[in-house]
């Protein structure tokens, strides 16, 4: 990309940088790297792959805003502008292959940048959609009955989100790089989104932090106040499960790319 080109995609990212936060989709701080992500990926793979970072922002944050009320047992970010550990926690990882775009790796980024995102995006989906419909939720280790919007919780709407999320994403690296995909391409991304979205689950299940509330007995994702840890550690959030489960199968589906 020459001078003029980087100079423009500056001024867009400014542009991104006030609108979002003005909105309140993205704090100051996620914003910016929100930003600094897209330019790394305008520098090393060009400005068409910025489609697919647009694509989950936008899909992940018009899904959000169904849900106009907070679960009480969900992650105290939900519902809240995202901040930079969310931003690179789902997109940092796409950035980063991104380096491979230019030299003899390319066939390889294309597909582990699709299934990063396939991963985030089929996440995203599930939880806002499995807390729209509020149905029957379980744990997905423990097989018991959990509240809404808990980490590792799963339900029927939610997986079917998830797995819709996987594929929309497959399907746009398709009309991206038509001459690279094929239909075996498009199951292995597909099908490893919608196996980072269970593994994120069984993560949250069994590693991120879970609190009871002394009070009233009620589980939690929530720090804080009269809440006591139960279970995971203290140091897994739910922004370190969404990373370790996306590097986990991104980084195993590039052994099968």
């Amino acid at each position: 990309m020459g001078t003029t080109g980087f100079t423009a995609a500056l001024a867009l990212a400014a542009g991104f940088v006030w609108y979002t936060h003005r909105r309140k989709s993205l704090t100051l701080d996620g914003a910016l790297a929100a930003a600094f992500t897209g330019l790394w990926v305008i520098w090393w793979a060009g400005p068409l792959w910025l489609l697919p970072l647009f694509f989950f922002f936008i899909s992940s944050t018009l899904l959000g805003r169904l849900n106009k009320y907070k679960a009480d047992a969900a992650d105290a970010k939900h519902g809240q502008p995202r901040d930079y550990r969310q931003v690179l926690c789902n997109g940092g990882i796409y950035a980063l292959l991104a380096i491979w775009m230019p030299g003899p790796l390319r066939e390889t980024a294309l597909t582990a940048m699709t299934l990063s995102l396939a991963v985030s995006t089929a996440d995203t989906w599930s939880s806002e959609i499995g807390q729209y419909f509020r149905q029957k939720t379980v744990d997905i280790w423990r097989w018991q009955p959990v509240p809404v919007g808990l980490s590792g919780g799963v339900s029927v709407a939610g997986t079917a989100g998830g797995f819709a999320g996987a594929l929309a994403m497959a399907i746009l690296g398709y009309v991206l790089a038509p001459d690279h995909f094929d239909l075996k391409w498009m199951l292995l991304v597909t099908a490893g989104g919608f196996a980072g979205m269970l593994l994120d689950s069984l993560l949250g299940a069994t590693l991120q932090a879970r609190y009871r509330d002394e009070r009233t007995g009620a589980l939690s994702d929530r720090r804080g106040g009269q809440n006591r840890l139960t279970s995971g550690v203290v140091w897994m959030s739910n922004d370190g499960v969404n990373f370790w489960s996306n590097a986990l199968v991104t980084f195993t589906g590039i052994m099968y790319a």
